[in-house]
């Protein structure tokens, strides 16, 4: 069984639709806490959760910001969201656009991307945050549309480094843009877990 650890209910739908037999979990506290007051003051229990969802089998957690989480946890069967569209989109090298919408997230994605490349590609982070109060109100159609805007010439491969971004993806890639999203990626590395 599959269980997906999300931190905001919009993840359910689009999850659920990769994942179709997965089982999910809302904790938005995790991601609010976490960034109030950082990473580290939400870090025992959202380990604990995910170790107990691990018992049951394959586990992805979709939040980037809690990625960090993931890694400590070292667990094979827990997946972080952004990993999986991160090899993807440094495979070829050069330079990745890695789009964010909210700044809890720049230094665990910066890091990752770090790892991954590993020298072979380097990042220009883009920060999104003016598509940030679409996305709390609910208007995927206008966070999207700000999304696109930020990036408008930022480059030609981007990745869309937070899951809720992937709405934006049709729009860059009407722009000739190639696009990496995390919430396809990760959703086969679970599956092939499962």
């Amino acid at each position: 069984m599959i269980t997906c650890l999300h931190t905001a209910e919009v993840h359910v739908g689009t999850f659920g639709a990769l994942l179709p037999d997965a089982t999910h979990v809302v904790r938005a506290d995790f991601l609010d806490r976490a960034r109030a007051d950082g990473v580290e003051t939400v870090a025992g229990e959202v380990k604990a959760v995910l170790r107990e969802l691990a018992q049951d089998g394959p586990v992805l957690c979709t939040c980037s910001t809690l990625g960090p989480l993931v890694d400590d946890l070292g667990l094979a069967n827990v997946v972080r969201i952004d990993r999986p569209a991160m090899e993807e989109a440094v495979a070829q090298g050069g330079e990745v656009v890695v789009a964010i919408c909210l700044d809890s997230t720049r230094d665990a994605t910066l890091a990752l991307f770090n790892e991954v490349a590993a020298g072979r590609a380097s990042a220009k982070l883009v920060l999104c945050d003016a598509a940030w109060p679409f996305f709390e109100a609910g208007d995927m159609a206008g966070f999207a549309q700000a999304i696109v805007e930020a990036l408008s010439g930022q480059g030609s491969r981007v990745l869309l480094a937070q899951a809720s971004m992937a709405v934006a993806a049709p729009l860059l890639k009407e722009q000739g843009v190639t696009v990496f999203t995390t919430p396809q990626a990760a959703a086969d590395a679970v599956a092939s877990l499962a």
